[in-house]
């Protein structure tokens, strides 16, 4: 990627990705009034700002909910064209999207045909909607339990076919002519407010990992 400025970098995502203001507020599961169990109170300390940052770019749109899925079969699926259209404004379109989302559809045990059926979609339609955006899109990984504060209450056996949706992610991904993270594959794992939700020092662990995985694959 050679951008003379600042590349405009849109995220499409689960609740991992939300925080209230960037995202829509009945979606977001990250909050300033989270701060006693994430650690942080402003969208400076999550992820996706700290890795677009680090990629030296400016959050255009940040189309994340909490619960959503890839698939229709779930709630608010990733692959409808709403999602996918509001990842640019009247004004822009991304120059990036980074894609992290399907953690719901494993925990749901959405079918592995209709997930890589609509991971296909959803990708032909970014594709279709912004032809000038590269892609990038993170394989799934599991946090740790916490040590403290909120319960462990997101439970690591509603995950335990996780292989297998990221099996589909990266076959995707070469099909569709994406750019792989593959986090799970380089076995990235990182602090939780609850097992699956990063705390603030797991949010600079994965923040980390994204901007690593992307410069590796930069010219």
């Amino acid at each position: 990627m050679s951008q003379a400025t600042a590349p405009k970098i849109s995220i499409l995502g689960d609740g991992i990705s939300t925080f209230e203001g960037y995202t829509p507020r009945l979606g977001s599961f990250y909050s300033p009034s989270y701060v006693s169990y994430s650690g942080f109170d402003s969208a400076e300390g999550t992820w996706w700002m700290q890795a677009i940052k680090k990629l030296g770019g400016s959050v255009l749109c940040n189309n994340s909910f909490s619960g959503s899925y890839v698939s229709y079969l779930g709630h608010y699926a990733a692959m409808l064209p709403g999602r996918i259209r509001n990842l640019a404004t009247e004004e822009d379109s991304p120059d990036m999207i980074l894609i992290y989302t399907g953690i719901n559809d494993v925990a749901n045990d959405i079918p592995l045909d209709a997930f890589q059926r609509d991971y296909t979609d959803m990708l032909q339609k970014i594709h279709r909607f912004h032809p000038g955006a590269e892609i990038w899109a993170g394989t799934l990984c599991m946090g740790q339990a916490p040590s403290s504060g909120r319960p462990y209450y997101i439970e690591p056996e509603h995950f335990q076919n996780i292989d297998a949706y990221n099996t589909v992610i990266r076959t995707c991904v070469k099909a569709e002519h994406a750019h792989l993270v593959d986090l799970a594959a380089h076995g990235v794992t990182y602090e939780t407010v609850n097992g699956l939700h990063p705390n603030k020092a797991g949010m600079v662990t994965f923040a980390d990992a994204w901007v690593d995985l992307i410069k590796q694959q930069m010219p």
